[in-house]
């Protein structure tokens, strides 16, 4: 999504926002503000991904998981037309997708992602969300917090401008932990970190 969002934005040059869910990292926010233009996040699910494309008249939005679509053509995620463009974006820029993801990442700077998932019982599902959304606690994380949202499962985002969130799967009995850093060894710490709070690592190994 990185990759055409920054093709759109630099080779064809059009001009407009883009869309992403909480858990879609945001290198694509560096490249948005870059060429002057905004990122907006929404929670997981692409009806909300589409009603703020249509709402912003961002050129491209997706997540995480690989779902996007750009403006213009249809409200919901399509993976083969993705692909069509990023044929295009290599095609026509005459470089392989490294060197495009170099070329933008030495303006934007590199992120790393950690992610993981644990499966959850009902009794552990409602242990969880009291911990999370009733009582609102968080481990003691190495990194000092800028503030927490609580929007789509609780995400914490970091004064350095990492961020990590934790949130219930809406189609399986998984809790899921996503985090981004300027380093691997750093996301893969607050993974550990909140997950080690929230007791998932026992929790996986007793299913």
């Amino acid at each position: 999504m990185v990759l055409l969002y920054y093709y759109l934005l630099k080779y064809r040059g059009w001009r407009g926002p883009a869309v992403r869910n909480n858990s879609t990292t945001h290198l694509l926010d560096k490249v948005a503000a870059g060429f002057g233009q905004s990122c907006y996040e929404v929670p997981v699910g692409f009806k909300y991904v589409s009603a703020k494309m249509e709402e912003t008249g961002a050129i491209i939005g997706g997540e995480s998981s690989g779902g996007l679509t750009v403006k213009g053509h249809i409200r919901g995620k399509d993976g083969i037309y993705a692909a069509t463009i990023l044929t295009e974006m290599v095609a026509v820029t005459g470089k392989h997708l490294s060197e495009l993801y170099k070329e933008i990442t030495d303006q934007f700077g590199e992120v790393f992602n950690s992610d993981a998932d644990f499966k959850l019982t009902p009794q552990n599902k409602e242990r969880l969300q009291n911990i999370l959304y009733v009582e609102n606690k968080l481990p003691d994380f190495p990194y000092e917090i800028d503030h927490v949202s609580y929007r789509d499962g609780c995400k914490v985002y970091f004064k350095n401008s990492g961020w990590v969130i934790v949130r219930f799967s809406g189609t399986e009995p998984l809790i899921r932990l996503c985090a981004e850093m300027s380093d691997q060894k750093s996301a893969d710490r607050l993974i550990s970190v909140f997950s080690d709070f929230l007791g998932l690592e026992s929790e996986l190994q007793s299913q």
